[in-house]
C-alpha cells in the first residue's frame, strides 16, 4: 500500500505535467497566461480564464470561433460576474476557506468533479436562474478551458445541462408572461379610451 508521502509525490509529479500551448487563429503566439503545467491550469484566475477565452475567439463569436478542434460554447450571460454590494463582498471575503481551493484541486485531479464542486460541497443541480456563485462560475470556466485544450474529465456534467435548460425555460416563461401582461394592459387602456 502506498504511503501518503508516495501519494503526494505522485500527485505533485502529475501536476508538473507540461501542457502544449495552443496557437490562436489565424496566426500568433499563445496567450501569455496560457498554462504551462497542469498546476498552472488549476491556478488560473477568473480574469485569466476570461482573457484566454477572448484571445482564442471563444467569448465573442467570430469567423475563427468554430475553427479550433473544440469550442468552449462560452455563454457570456451565464458566465458574467454578478455585481455584489460592498457588504456582500466583505461577507464573502471573511468566509473564504483557506483549504477550499486545495480540496477542489484534489477532487478535480481524481476525476470526481462530475458535478460542480465548491468548497467541498456538491450542488446536485446548479441554479442558473439564481446566478452562479463565484466558485461555481470559475469552476465552469476552468472546465470549459480544460475541454478546449484537450484535458480529460472536463465533459459538461448532466446537472449543468439540466440547470441551463431549466433556466432558459424559466426565462422564456417570464418573458412570455411579461409580454402577455403588457398586451392585457394595452387592451385595457384601449377599452377605457373607447
Amino acid at each position: 500500500m502506498a504511503t501518503k508521502k508516495d501519494q503526494l509525490a505522485a500527485r505533485i509529479a502529475h501536476l508538473k505535467l507540461r501542457l502544449a500551448p495552443l496557437v490562436p487563429l489565424p496566426t500568433g503566439s499563445p496567450h501569455p497566461d496560457f498554462p504551462k503545467t497542469l498546476l498552472d491550469y488549476h491556478l488560473l484566475t477568473e480574469e485569466q480564464l476570461d482573457g484566454i477565452a477572448s484571445y482564442y475567439h471563444q467569448s465573442t463569436p467570430s469567423i475563427w470561433t468554430h475553427q479550433y478542434p473544440a469550442c468552449m460554447n462560452w455563454d457570456k450571460e451565464m458566465l458574467a460576474k454578478r455585481r455584489a454590494s460592498v457588504a456582500q463582498h466583505l461577507r464573502r471575503a471573511s468566509q473564504v476557506e483557506s483549504n477550499a481551493w486545495w480540496e477542489e484541486l484534489l477532487a478535480a485531479e481524481e476525476g470526481e468533479n462530475k458535478v460542480v464542486v465548491v468548497g467541498g460541497k456538491r450542488r446536485p443541480s446548479v441554479q442558473f436562474a439564481e446566478g452562479l456563485t463565484d466558485g461555481e462560475r470559475v469552476a465552469i470556466k476552468r472546465r470549459k478551458l480544460g475541454k478546449f485544450i484537450g484535458l480529460m474529465n472536463c465533459e459538461t456534467p448532466v446537472e449543468e445541462i439540466e440547470g441551463r435548460l431549466r433556466a432558459s425555460m424559466e426565462k422564456a416563461i417570464r418573458l412570455a408572461q411579461e409580454e402577455l401582461r403588457r398586451a392585457e394592459e394595452w387592451e385595457l387602456r384601449l377599452s377605457k379610451m373607447a
